[in-house]
């Protein structure tokens, strides 16, 4: 399948941590909920936005529900968001919980519930240690294949090492897990476009232990 110029539209890619990608060439399908892309390079993940702005200005704002990827393109289930306001700006979070209702149909934990107070406030911190240990570990198997990367991903082989180098930078400082999970997801995107390397493969196995 090949995606033609004439269906493609620029779109922004805002990620969970905040990062903007503007310029994103796509095939939105939204009436089958559906986006297709061949940019590869970008670190697209399940819960990320996709905004599109239409002509009258309004935007339009889609959640990233499943990423298929294969050879050729990157096919994404989506779902549109329907909270716009007059003139295509979202309302904030504050304009948009009126009432709250919590089902719980299992045991949970770490869960606070305040009832029968208006105008109250309540902070709760959840800690989820990065697992830098882990990752050293993946990282220095995929180093063994440093070798192979100029036959298998050709132009891309410098691009990868790049981004190698610089999580292992990071490891050592035991620093920005936000920034090493973009560049390992930078790492998968390039070894699915990767066809039919064993290789690329087996990248794409040891990252996806971590993004």
């Amino acid at each position: 399948m090949r995606l033609l110029v004439r269906d493609l539209v620029p779109v922004k890619l805002v990620k969970v941590n905040g990062e903007i990608y503007e310029g994103i060439k796509v095939k939105l399908q939204s009436e089958v909920n559906k986006l297709l892309t061949q940019q590869f390079n970008v670190p697209f993940e399940e819960g990320d936005c996709i905004e599109r702005e239409l002509r009258n200005g309004v935007i339009e704002k889609y959640i990233i529900l499943k990423i298929n990827q294969s050879s050729n393109f990157i096919n994404m289930d989506i779902q549109k968001e329907s909270d716009l306001t007059k003139g295509g700006k979202y309302m904030s979070e504050q304009q948009k919980i009126i009432n709250n209702t919590n089902n719980f149909y299992d045991k949970v934990t770490g869960v606070q519930i305040q009832q029968g107070t208006n105008n109250s406030s309540q902070e709760q911190t959840v800690m989820q240690e990065f697992d830098y240990d882990k990752l050293t570990k993946i990282l220095e198997q995929i180093k063994k294949y440093d070798s192979t990367f100029d036959n298998e991903y050709g132009e891309k082989a410098p691009e990868i090492r790049s981004k190698i180098d610089e999580i292992e930078t990071l490891l050592q400082k035991r620093e920005n897990p936000s920034r090493i999970k973009i560049l390992l997801a930078d790492i998968k995107n390039l070894s699915i476009g990767v066809a039919g390397s064993l290789i690329a493969s087996g990248i794409i196995s040891l990252v996806s232990a971590i993004v």
